[in-house]
């Protein structure tokens, strides 16, 4: 028997959604709540956005005729069977396509195929067919479950009265590791899996495939955009500290004026206290038994005021116009890395990193020290209430009181992690698993 794949480009983005809380720890009981009762348990709302899908069924006369390739990096994809022909797309190394006909050509045998959007042909020796691309389906393909309620429970075995481990939001996607009776086993996050009622999920199974030369353009100008964008809020976050700074500037020269001017004169006693906030209330100074962190990303040129070496971190007195261009400079940043590797224990966001190093090295670009694990993230960080969150902020999730996932919230009910070995660095629902904790770097 046969699976009947769903062939797509697999996007960087993953659902978007909006950041609601949710209940955990939970025992028993329905594995899925009614739309009613689902809105009062989460207060969710609509999902934004979301990749369209086909639920996956088992067929045997349907893709008799799938192909993998097998090409050292890509193979053009022709308008007619012979290399003179115009290219209209290309395909990449263990793309799946579905074979139309083969004909002969240039050479000897070519495949007419259809792969995402491209049709044309390629020469038959760049794929292989049958039992053996049935096998390799299995290992690159990767099965997505949507949920299809309004919020149902992920639980630790594939029974219903194994213990909740979080809740999953209506919209939402997850990875399906392997499917055990009535339950699909589902990788929420690298730090998170569990089982839920295949009654309540769509699945489909899909991979890479060939990109058309439009498409290809579009990726990469999508790839300059981002850069661009962060670019662009890295020199807004200059030059608003460069304003800042000369603002203090001017404002030190000023006082140290009056303080010349009015050194003579006798100081009221019992009327204006000499230090009105009273020691230590003096908001530049950081409280006792924080870690004070610097947000210093391409500093302004150094002046007497500079505002290069602010404390950004708990008990920081960074300016709200500095910390806001921070938060949009930090989400910018971390968007350039989407799609880029999972790789436990990594710290590299180009060849691979897990959740916390991925947060502890985008904040390490903008002068902050965040600490290496969630755990200590969710330490070092200024805890805030989870429906306060802003941009640049971390929620942290949990395993019962074991907090083994952070992500970077970006703001419109989203956040972006490294996620799994399966998806990469990603963008998903806040709520994609219910927040234990948040957490601020940048006040």
């Amino acid at each position: 028997m046969k699976h009947k794949y769903t062939f797509r480009i697999v996007p960087a983005l993953c659902v978007l959604g909006m950041l609601i809380p949710g209940t955990a720890g939970n025992r028993g009981g329905m594995d899925h709540m009614t739309a009613e009762a689902g809105a009062q348990a989460l207060a969710a709302a609509p999902i934004q956005g979301s990749r369209n899908y086909q639920e996956r069924a088992m067929a045997p006369e349907d893709y008799e005729n799938i192909a993998i390739s097998q090409v050292s990096d890509y193979v053009n994809i022709r308008q007619e069977p012979n290399t003179s022909s115009a290219i209209v797309g290309k395909i990449y190394n263990n793309c799946a396509a579905n074979i139309l006909e083969t004909v002969e050509g240039e050479g000897g045998a070519w495949y007419r195929i259809q792969s995402g959007t491209v049709s044309g042909y390629i020469k038959a020796q760049y794929f292989i067919t049958g039992a053996q691309a049935d096998a390799i389906a299995k290992e690159i393909g990767i099965e997505y479950a949507t949920i299809n309620t309004a919020a149902l429970r992920l639980r630790a075995e594939p029974n219903l009265s194994s213990d909740t481990l979080t809740m999953l939001v209506q919209g939402a996607e997850y990875v399906v590791l392997e499917e055990v009776d009535n339950f699909a086993k589902l990788s929420v996050d690298e730090d998170m899996v569990g089982y839920v009622s295949m009654d309540y999920i769509k699945t489909r199974v899909e991979f890479k495939q060939a990109v058309s030369l439009e498409e290809e353009a579009a990726q990469k100008a999508e790839e300059a955009r981002r850069v661009q964008e962060a670019q662009e809020a890295m020199q807004k976050l200059e030059e608003v500290k460069m304003v800042e700074a000369k603002e203090e500037q001017t404002q030190s020269g000023s006082q140290g004026q009056n303080s010349q001017t009015s050194a003579a004169e006798p100081e009221t006693v019992g009327t204006i206290p000499a230090n009105p906030l009273g020691e230590g209330d003096d908001p530049r100074v950081s409280a006792p038994g924080r870690q004070e962190t610097t947000a210093a990303v391409s500093p302004a040129p150094e002046t007497e005021a500079s505002t290069a070496g602010v404390s950004y971190g708990p008990g920081g007195n960074a300016s709200t116009a500095v910390v806001s261009a921070t938060r949009t400079a930090i989400v910018a940043y971390a968007k350039q890395f989407l799609g880029n590797p999972y790789v436990y224990g990594g710290s590299s966001l180009t060849e691979g990193t897990d959740c916390s190093g991925f947060v502890m090295r985008i904040f390490e670009h903008f002068g902050i020290d965040t600490g290496r694990s969630s755990r200590d993230q969710a330490v070092n960080g200024r805890e805030i209430a989870i429906d306060a969150v802003e941009p640049g902020d971390l929620l942290f999730y949990a395993s019962g009181d074991y907090i083994n996932h952070v992500a970077i919230y970006i703001g419109g009910g989203q956040v972006i992690h490294a996620a799994s070995s399966k998806t990469g660095i990603i963008i998903s629902p806040a709520n994609y698993r219910t927040p234990y904790k948040a957490a601020t770097f940048l006040d």
